[in-house]
């Protein structure tokens, strides 16, 4: 057992946050972080993913069109985006602690409230509401990450996203059992219920001790990382809590403003366009397999098989089959997040979700083909894998490369751009899908390569590297990288130069050798008749093959 023992006085010695979680090894206290955050992904997994397996049934219970259908997904992501940025700015001003519990509250109560809507519209509402609860998931994951030394944070990020993919086979098991006996609102009800031990776990999860060093609370945050250490059975490194870089005007939270600063807009467009692309693509893939199953467009349904009480129209619910196929293709993000688990801290997070970005692409046109129904199992297994591996690994990037001072704001931006991207999905899996299911494929399948694009182009590799407290420490690694390009670019620019150079050189070098051969030909020719004259042709390709032997490597 560790030995507490007091700060010392002196601040002749200190050390940073990131110096004293890399000395502590892993223990009771990362455990308890890692299980009430993950619980909490699970929680937020379970509402979102619903959404998927209701919506058959309330179409067929009361007579909504597709659009209608849709605006029901499309109406949690708009609570999603409002309530992203408002649990960001709470968890930078007030905690990351309090903004999650806040958070589950908010789910618990408008979660079990939509089992007993009247109607539609009611239920539209208490889903916003529900959406707004939702968006508090990356709080949890910021608060995790936080807590993380840097030799396993991105590894210990995507196990993180392990809890979202089980609530996500959790629910698809569920709604196997409930809907074909019970209904959607007994579904609604008890996937609601897992927010109560949430919520009864929360007060047990240490606050962030960089959010104490980003608000100048020194004291609380070095506490913190004592308690710490006791309970891991370590200690810190000697001296006293170092502020670090952050400045006192950027305790309580950033401004949006801050994000588009001259050094960080690139930075902040380009994790906007991820996140909307991302949440595109990967509700997207969750939203298509249902349609793509319910609407049976490949015709793998057997004739007379009306899918269990199905209405005429638009009214098709899903066969056990069906439920079994999702379940199958639902179970492909555990892999997903496996495989990921592994690359991320190897490769690198920009090439990990540029490769899975590529992956997604790849499998979403296998669909297309309707080749059989194993064949689009299995392309569906791979698909909902690789969305759910690149959307990890993106939060894992961005909670990585934003400071602690700004990380909720942006975080909570990212998120609702994201929701944005998560809002315009349904019309693209519930709607278009049901007409146009290769055209709907195509569009996700080319949002995949953009967002592989913009991954490959991402300007900071945050592997390895400590996690940045103040935007002054982002600007310098910003330079840095920035200083590099031009260096690389004024490098290659000087061996073109000087690859001009060379050539322009030995040109004039073979112009004078073929003045002399003019000479010598034309004297040889007075001379003696009998002599061959040296042809203008055979000059020509002599003087090419010449050419193109004095010229360098790098100029052919």
């Amino acid at each position: 057992m560790a030995r507490l023992e007091p700060a010392p006085e002196s601040d002749a010695q200190t050390f940073s946050v990131d110096e004293a979680l890399e000395k502590l090894p892993l223990g009771w206290t990362h455990l308890k972080v890692f299980c009430v955050c993950g619980f909490a992904w699970m929680v937020d997994g379970i509402e979102v993913l619903l959404l998927a397996f209701i919506g058959p049934s309330v179409r067929c219970e009361w007579g909504v069109s597709d659009a209608q259908a849709a605006s029901m997904t499309t109406i949690v992501f708009a609570g999603m985006s409002i309530g992203a940025v408002c649990w960001g700015a709470i968890a930078d001003r007030y905690g990351r602690r309090l903004s999650l519990t806040l958070s589950t509250v908010v789910i618990l109560v408008a979660g079990m409230l939509c089992a007993f809507a009247g109607s539609f519209q009611i239920l539209l509402l208490l889903r916003l509401i529900v959406g707004i609860g939702v968006s508090g998931a990356h709080v949890a994951f910021s608060l995790l990450v936080e807590w993380m030394p840097p030799r396993v944070r991105g590894r210990v990020g995507i196990a993180l996203t392990t809890w979202w993919s089980l609530g996500a086979v959790a629910e698809a098991l569920c709604a196997r059992l409930l809907m074909p006996t019970l209904g959607w609102r007994y579904l609604l009800f008890f996937s609601a219920a897992p927010a109560l031990l949430l919520l009864l776990a929360a007060p047990w999860m240490p606050e962030s001790p960089r959010f104490y060093v980003a608000q100048g609370r020194l004291a609380e945050a070095e506490a913190s990382l004592r308690r710490a250490a006791h309970q891991c059975g370590g200690t810190l490194p000697a001296g006293t809590l170092a502020r670090g870089a952050a400045p006192l005007n950027d305790a309580g939270g950033g401004k949006l403003g801050d994000l588009f600063t001259r050094e960080l807009r690139r930075l902040t467009a380009s994790q906007w366009g991820l996140w909307f692309a991302a949440a595109f693509t990967y509700y997207g893939s969750v939203l298509i397999t249902t349609e793509l199953l319910a609407a049976d467009s490949c015709g793998y349904r057997s004739t007379g098989d009306a899918g269990g009480g199905s209405a005429a129209g638009q009214c098709t619910l899903l066969t056990a089959d069906d439920y079994d196929a999702n379940i199958v293709a639902t179970a492909g993000e555990l892999p997903g997040i496996i495989i990921t688990f592994f690359v991320i801290d190897r490769i690198g997070r920009r090439r990990t979700i540029g490769c899975e970005s590529l992956v997604m692409a790849a499998a979403m046109l296998l669909v297309i083909p309707c080749l059989s129904l194993p064949f689009q199992t299995g392309a569906l297994f791979v698909m909902r894998g690789a969305a759910d591996g690149l959307f990890q690994a993106a939060f894992v990037y961005t909670s990585e490369v934003y400071p602690s001072s700004i990380r909720g704001l942006g975080l909570g931006w990212c998120s609702s751009f994201s929701r944005l991207g998560g809002m315009t999905t349904p019309f693209v899996a519930q709607v278009l899908t049901r007409t146009s299911p290769g055209i709907a494929l195509g569009l996700y399948a080319a949002a995949a390569v953009c967002l592989g694009l913009i991954a490959f182009t991402l300007e900071v590799e945050t592997l390895g590297k400590p996690m940045f407290t103040s935007v002054d420490e982002l600007r310098v690694e910003l330079d840095k990288v920035r200083s590099r390009r031009k260096t690389r670019g004024t490098w290659l620019e000087l061996r073109l130069s000087t690859a001009d150079e060379r050539t322009g050189t030995r040109a004039s070098k073979l112009d004078t050798r073929a003045s002399k051969l003019d000479i010598r030909a034309g004297t040889a020719g007075k001379g003696a008749s009998t002599s061959r004259t040296f042809g203008a042709d055979e000059f020509d390709a002599h003087a090419s093959w010449h050419s193109a032997l004095s010229l360098p490597p790098t100029a052919r």
